[in-house]
């Protein structure tokens, strides 16, 4: 063979094979590329801000701890809608290639229901500072309410809706109190409303009734000082009773010569109208007879002459008017000792400790008067209104 043939032949089978490892190594590289493009892109591929979303869980937790699910509900939803929709994207984004994922998204809700939550807790710090401050005024105001009602009123022989309102505005009060201190600020706004509602009512009336009565305050002070007058002239004892500040004084002289502590009948505020209403009646009257030992149930007593001409007069008066019923005018209306209970509660008399009635008794006699008055000073004097 000439050599040039056989050169060729040998070039053209190098070639050859050349081809067959050229067409080998890209069958071999492709895989081997794809492993490696697919390698970067998952790689590369962005990570969920898991981050993210236990930020905003953990400021919604904290807001919830502020209690602003209680003062700031609107506040707390919109955090929590936010969230949601941070997971709701997040699981969206998940369910796609990992190399198609976008985040941003998500991230950017994430962050806005962490501003949300972090606002809605401080809101709720505020609105319940807020509210500790105004409440503590609050209670304060419907304590000097009830202690007001308590010095100047509950003593006294009230309408029964007017007590009872006073005793449901305390009840309140208490529980208002409680819930204060356990940080139920809400609880205790409603509580306190209808306290100070019910105390301010109550409060209303009693002063109401009261006003009504010292309507008579005049025509007293007159009696009292034309029995003040009478001692100075007559050189003798005189004995007034103030209902209202439960006293019986002794006077002599136009002067006070003993004072001693004196319990009424329940229904005192007012005058006697009737028999068996249990009220110490008002006027001016005298001693008609000392009794002791076997003369009376009590201890010792002063009869004094109720029921006297003024007396009979308004009783027909009332009855005739329909305003009373005819149960009789009654009578034996005494000063008499037994006291010292510290209630009101005789059937209309008046009642004086033992002691104190032994003093009397050996000061007074038949005849002395005895001037039975609602009060010797104003309302504004006693209450200060």
């Amino acid at each position: 063979m000439h050599p040039g043939v056989f050169e060729y032949l040998k070039l053209k089978l190098y070639m050859r094979k050349s081809r067959k490892r050229r067409i080998l190594f890209i069958i071999l590289a492709i895989p081997i590329l794809a492993v490696f493009v697919f390698s970067i892109l998952f790689l590369t591929a962005e990570d969920p801000p898991i981050a993210s979303i236990n930020m905003s869980q953990a400021a919604i937790s904290q807001a919830k701890e502020a209690e602003a699910a209680q003062y700031v509900p609107r506040l707390l939803v919109a955090a929590e809608t936010a969230n949601q929709m941070a997971v709701d994207e997040w699981k969206y984004q998940n369910e796609l290639i990992s190399f198609n994922r976008d985040f941003s998204k998500m991230r950017a809700l994430a962050q806005e229901a962490t501003e949300k939550a972090n606002f809605a807790r401080e809101s709720a710090i505020h609105v319940k500072d807020s509210l500790q401050t105004s409440l503590t005024g609050r209670l304060a105001t419907v304590k000097n309410k009830l202690d007001h009602f308590n010095v100047n009123y509950a003593h006294l022989p009230l309408r029964s809706t007017t007590r009872q309102n006073f005793t449901s505005a305390k009840l309140r009060y208490t529980e208002s109190k409680e819930a204060f201190s356990r940080g139920a600020y809400k609880d205790v706004g409603l509580n306190l409303d209808v306290a100070s509602k019910l105390i301010s009512k109550s409060v209303s009336e009693a002063h109401a009734y009261l006003s009504d009565y010292f309507r008579d305050l005049g025509k007293w002070q007159q009696w009292a000082d034309e029995t003040i007058g009478w001692t100075r002239r007559n050189n003798g004892y005189a004995i007034i009773i103030d209902k209202f500040a439960h006293k019986c004084y002794v006077y002599a002289d136009g002067r006070v010569k003993k004072e001693f502590k004196a319990e009424l009948g329940p229904h005192w505020i007012g005058t006697k109208q009737y028999r068996g209403d249990k009220a110490t009646p008002e006027g001016r009257y005298h001693i008609t007879a000392k009794k002791s030992k076997k003369q009376t149930k009590y201890y010792k007593a002063l009869l004094i002459n109720y029921p006297n001409d003024e007396d009979k007069a308004r009783y027909e008066k009332n009855v005739k008017n329909g305003k009373i019923p005819r149960r009789g005018i009654g009578n034996l209306i005494e000063i008499h000792g037994d006291g010292g209970k510290g209630i009101n509660w005789t059937d209309g008399c008046v009642a004086l400790h033992n002691d104190d009635i032994d003093r009397l008794y050996e000061m007074v006699r038949v005849g002395t008067p005895v001037t039975i008055v609602g009060s010797l000073r104003s309302l504004k004097e006693i209450n200060g209104f």
